[in-house]
């Protein structure tokens, strides 16, 4: 039998930021099913979208998506 590693992504949260191969996703907000996010590829106004947790999820495993430090979040707190 062999063990497969598990490739399990760290929850959505508020601010994070992930990077894909097409591009970043932010995470807006997320509720109980569902999250706001932005795709944010080269433009420079980005509309915040809205869909289920899981399939956000789904498109950041599918795209080699990997959680990196949204320098924006920290300036905002500072």
């Amino acid at each position: 039998m062999k063990l497969t590693k598990s490739s399990a992504l760290p929850p959505l949260q508020k601010g994070q930021l992930w990077k894909t191969e097409k591009g970043h996703v932010e995470i807006m907000e997320v509720g109980k099913t569902l999250t706001h996010y932005r795709l944010i590829q080269s433009q420079k106004r980005v509309p915040t979208s809205l869909g289920r947790i899981q399939m956000v999820q789904d498109y950041l495993k599918n795209n080699g998506g990997k959680l990196v430090k949204n320098d924006r979040l920290a300036k905002v707190k500072a």
